[in-house]
């Protein structure tokens, strides 16, 4: 197998909305050539211990992180943390609440169907999170497997998308306080994948609140945007990542696709050391 130099720092596994195990992560990784890999999970930790083992079985250095939902004013931003004490009780206290509220709307946007027709039962959804923090993607399975939808776009674009009939809005949690309780806990902060409609002025205002880096490579990201993102990162003095945001199986991209070269780790590794 050929090695390369390369860091896929954005996957997923079924501790949240993946389809794989996070062995069959590293499994994937090893396939792909790839020297280091973060599973980063919505809101959870759960898969670290595993990925963790699983790479040093096969030689892939393994860093630990997690994808956190936040909001700057009105928007919702996805957060990559890395390098931070995933053993925490409090990462545990606040990945629990997540989770309370996580179902909490997920029950909600579920009578909400209910109310347009569409017989899907909390019950069916929960199955398909398998104990892991409930999102989105489970309630669009379970519409597919109840008959209303043809696929998961479907689900989306009709009923649960964002603004759509079935939609109820995240609780709102402040990135400055995401971003402050990731410092206390070692680690470093990356806005993931900001082509997806993220102004230069939201992630200034990130900026402002002490967000560390931006998520440079990602399969959603053109060119052009690449260009701007790194550009931006150097004039703003911020750190670069990237990854395939790889669920497994045909959903999008393999581990592998898109990542970053492996001295972006170092770069976060040292940026960790000074919040440790």
């Amino acid at each position: 197998m050929v090695q390369y130099n390369l860091a896929d720092l954005h996957t997923h596994s079924f501790c949240s909305d993946g389809m794989r195990t996070p062995t069959q992560a590293v499994e994937e990784a090893a396939v792909a050539g790839v020297r280091a890999l973060s599973l980063t999970d919505h809101d959870t930790v759960e898969g670290v211990p595993e990925v963790m083992r699983a790479g040093a079985e096969h030689g892939i250095e393994i860093i630990p992180g997690t994808e956190l939902s936040a909001h700057i004013e009105e928007r919702e931003v996805h957060l990559l943390a890395y390098c931070l004490d995933h053993t925490s009780p409090r990462l545990a206290a606040y990945v629990e609440l997540v989770h309370q509220r996580r179902h909490e709307r997920g029950a909600a946007i579920v009578e909400r169907l209910n109310q347009l027709g569409v017989r899907v039962t909390l019950e069916e959804v929960l199955v398909r999170s398998d104990g892991g923090p409930l999102g989105r993607p489970h309630i669009a399975a379970a519409m597919v497997a109840c008959g209303a939808v043809s696929n998961k776009e479907e689900a989306f674009s009709r009923f649960i998308g964002d603004r759509r009939p079935a939609d109820v809005p995240k609780a709102r949690t402040p990135s400055g306080d995401v971003i402050a309780m990731v410092h206390d806990l070692g680690g470093v902060v990356i806005l993931a994948h900001p082509g997806l409609f993220v102004s230069d002025a939201t992630i200034q205002s990130l900026v402002d609140v002490g967000m560390d880096g931006v998520e440079v490579f990602h399969p959603s990201h053109q060119p052009p945007q690449i260009e701007h993102l790194n550009g931006l990162a150097a004039r703003l003095a911020l750190l670069t990542s990237g990854g395939s945001d790889s669920h497994g199986e045909s959903y999008g991209a393999r581990i592998g696709d898109c990542g970053i070269g492996c001295e972006a780790v170092d770069a976060l590794r040292e940026r960790a050391a000074r919040y440790a």
